[in-house]
């Protein structure tokens, strides 16, 4: 079974926050992501990504936080990058995977339960209407 350690989601949570930062009434996103709601959405993912994402973020949760900004700005543009090579190939999965968990857990109903404040979701008056049988 897929599973963040509590080092990596602490390094999702620093990244999150520079995809994500605080701005105006948008929370940044280390208040409001639902990390609780991370493993469940990496439930069927090949096991050797998650675990390779896993050393990846515990890395980045000790870094400061100039240096996780320098990194998740060097993965964003290595999606501009034409080279077809190993680490720009690794760094474009890295950012899409990353970017993708963590705006699924902002701009979502799953988000974190403890948060008080109004939610993206909100703040954009956007709801999402889910029909079920």
């Amino acid at each position: 079974m897929n599973k963040f350690s509590n080092r990596a989601i602490k390094g999702i949570c620093k990244a999150g926050d520079v995809y994500l930062p605080q701005n105006g009434e948008f929370p940044k996103y280390s208040d409001v992501g639902g990390t609780q709601f991370l493993d469940m959405m990496i439930e069927n993912a090949p096991p050797e990504d998650i675990k390779a994402l896993n050393l990846a973020m515990a890395i980045i949760s000790f870094l400061p936080n100039f240096m996780v900004a320098w990194l998740v700005n060097w993965f964003a543009s290595a999606t501009k990058s034409s080279s077809n090579g190993i680490i720009a190939s690794n760094l474009r999965q890295l950012h899409m995977g990353l970017r993708g968990l963590v705006y699924g857990t902002y701009y979502s109903e799953l988000i974190n339960p403890n948060y008080k404040g109004k939610t993206p979701l909100e703040l954009l008056d956007y709801s999402i209407n889910r029909v079920e049988d």
